[in-house]
């Protein structure tokens, strides 16, 4: 069975990791979960929450998100409610916190965050030890 997978980011830690497939993008955390959102119309598989740790829009500016795609993947109708639901969150923020405007002592702690929850969704899919 051929899978393969893509990490949707606007995390600059991502960046340059050739050990993992990560698409970057370029904006805020809502960018990231309409881009999730495309790919899910796609055939892709959400594989982890898209507002894992329970940040809010406006206390977290990165945004990860993991998706599968394979020979057997069915159309993923429970990430795509997951991800709408997500989409209509960042909506209703009124003041959602986007890395250009997240105070530069706190993009590091916030990048850091946003990886070390992502983890043990990489683990778990075998792409990182």
């Amino acid at each position: 069975m051929s899978c393969r997978f893509i990490l949707l980011t606007n995390n600059p830690r991502y960046k340059g990791r050739a050990d993992l497939p990560v698409r970057f993008v370029d904006g805020a955390g809502k960018d990231v979960i309409a881009a999730g959102r495309d790919l899910i119309h796609k055939g892709w598989v959400l594989q982890n929450h898209p507002l894992y740790g329970n940040f809010r829009p406006h206390q977290q500016p990165f945004r990860t998100l993991l998706l599968k795609k394979d020979e057997k993947s069915g159309f993923d109708e429970y990430g795509l409610n997951l991800i709408e639901e997500a989409g209509l969150v960042y909506a209703n923020d009124p003041h959602p916190l986007t890395p250009a405007q997240t105070p530069p002592r706190m993009l590091a702690d916030c990048s850091e965050i946003d990886f070390e929850l992502m983890k043990e969704t990489l683990l778990k899919n075998d792409l990182i030890r």
